[in-house]
């Protein structure tokens, strides 16, 4: 078999010197000849014998001519491309860091623990949750049934402030002011309402959160709306350009003024928004602590009503320009926190002063322009007052008689004024050393020498003695007599 295809076989090699055309492939590429010549020539070698003297395992001539055909048609295929074979280079790795695998710790079992906590977390906020609306759902429950009892019950309070609920005729009043007042405050029904409502214990107004600041607004809205109704149509025009009985927000009204929790802490009337009279319901104003009235000379006009004494927390009370009668006698036995009095053009309060006012601590007591029985004496006397008054001024109030010497028994007295009154001589020896100002003058009875304490005082800084005929041997300090 071998020979047979050895003497068929014939291939023509061509000639080195035959013009190589270029590849169709690639403009760059060319048949290299030496690869071609080479690719002939192994094609046409013939196996050595020195393959069989070296024991080398013969392999079929059928099996090498294959060989060679396959090398040839690789060679004529690729058309004498040669690439170059660049060895594969291993890259160059940094040295790795140590592992240090025993410092390292596995943080599984603290993501568990995080996601344990976090479920913790949300069931407690969970059940907070649910524990609110269950005691919203009780307090509604328990507020629904003392609702239905007090609606049952009379209109008596009982004993004790614990099992004390709303009757039916406050819860009325309370739901009518809540409901309908804001929108039509004229036809809240304060003369049912007001007596009905100041029935309520404070023990229920100041523990009851719901109804109590409730109970307590509307009785305040009433006292004030009082004072609008009984204004004539004058004044109820002034009180109505200030917010007066428009809406219920009474602590925006002009003139008045609430504390932080709502009462009405001070209440300024100024003629011509002040009422005919100082209505009764004026005492429903338990919280206030200032009430300025200045009238027009004829009104207010009247006697202060009964309920005034109610009015247990005033500080500071002024009347001015009123038509109002003589005070109370016993009055400042109720008003015990005055300590700011003031008295200005009063004519009709006469002449005499309630008994009980020397009992107060009073800080500033001020009568002007209405004629007053001379009150030095009483005043001076009262203990209270010696420890207390810092302002004594009775102007104009046609004082006759003399200037006590217990007026130095007012050891806090820093301004004493008797300006345009009847005093007469002689002056007193001393005056309290903390006199700071003096004003004598316009008493034309006044005669004889200022004492020379008076003139020595280190702590006078002011002392008007025109008008008068005091006199002085020398100087005497800041006094100034007439010219």
């Amino acid at each position: 078999m071998g020979s047979k295809f050895r003497e068929h076989l014939s291939i023509s090699v061509p000639t080195t010197d035959i013009h190589i055309e270029k590849s169709q492939f690639s403009p760059a590429s060319t048949v290299t000849p030496s690869r071609f010549s080479a690719s002939i020539k192994s094609f046409m070698r013939k196996p050595s014998p020195k393959d069989i003297e070296a024991a080398m395992p013969a392999t079929p001539r059928s099996a090498s001519v294959r060989d060679r055909f396959t090398k040839l048609f690789f060679d004529l295929r690729t058309f004498g491309q040669e690439s170059e074979m660049v060895p594969i280079q291993e890259p160059r790795l940094s040295q790795w860091p140590p592992l240090h695998v025993e410092k390292r710790r596995c943080n599984c079992h603290a993501e568990k623990d995080k996601h344990r906590r976090r479920r913790t977390w949300c069931l407690l906020v969970l059940i907070i949750i649910l524990l609110f609306l269950l005691g919203n759902v009780i307090f509604l429950n328990v507020r629904v049934l003392s609702m239905t009892t007090g609606l049952g019950t009379s209109t008596g309070a009982p004993s004790t402030s614990t099992a004390y609920a709303l009757s039916a005729d406050a819860q009325q009043c309370v739901s009518q002011y809540t409901l309908d007042a804001p929108s039509n405050p004229s036809s809240y029904p304060c003369s049912t309402c007001l007596p009905t409502l100041q029935a309520v214990p404070s023990s229920f107004t100041s523990t009851n959160s719901q109804d109590g600041p409730q109970v307590i607004n509307a009785i305040q809205f009433c006292g004030l709306r009082a004072i609008y109704d009984t204004a004539n149509a004058n004044g109820q025009a002034t009180l109505g350009n200030g917010s007066w009985a428009q809406d219920v927000k009474f602590c925006a009204w002009t003139g008045v003024t609430c504390d932080g929790s709502g009462q009405v802490s001070s209440l300024q009337l100024t003629f011509p928004g002040v009422p005919a009279t100082l209505p009764n319901e004026l005492g429903s104003l338990t919280g206030l602590e200032s009430l300025q009235v200045i009238g027009g000379n004829s009104i207010p006009a009247g006697a202060l009503p009964s309920s005034f004494t109610n009015l247990t927390a005033i500080s500071n009370l002024r009347l001015q320009a009123t038509a109002i009668t003589s005070l109370p006698d016993n009055l400042f036995s109720y008003l015990k926190a005055v300590t700011t009095l003031t008295l200005v053009n009063n004519p009709k309060m006469g002449t005499s002063l309630p008994s009980t006012l020397p009992q107060l601590s009073l800080q500033n007591f001020v009568v002007n322009s209405q004629p007053l029985s001379n009150p030095l004496s009483s005043l001076s006397s009262s203990s209270s007052l010696q420890a207390s008054l810092q302002l004594l001024d009775l102007s104009s109030t046609s004082l006759t008689g003399t200037i006590p010497s217990s007026i130095s028994s007012l050891t806090a007295l820093t301004q004493l004024l008797l300006t345009s009154n009847n005093l007469q001589a002689p002056l007193p020896s001393t005056f309290p050393s903390s006199l700071q100002i003096l004003s004598l003058q316009n008493n034309t009875a006044l005669t004889g020498t200022v004492p020379s304490s008076l003139c020595s005082s280190s702590s006078l800084k002011s002392c008007s003695l025109q008008s008068t005929g005091l006199s002085a041997s020398g100087g005497c300090g800041s006094c100034q007599f007439s010219s």
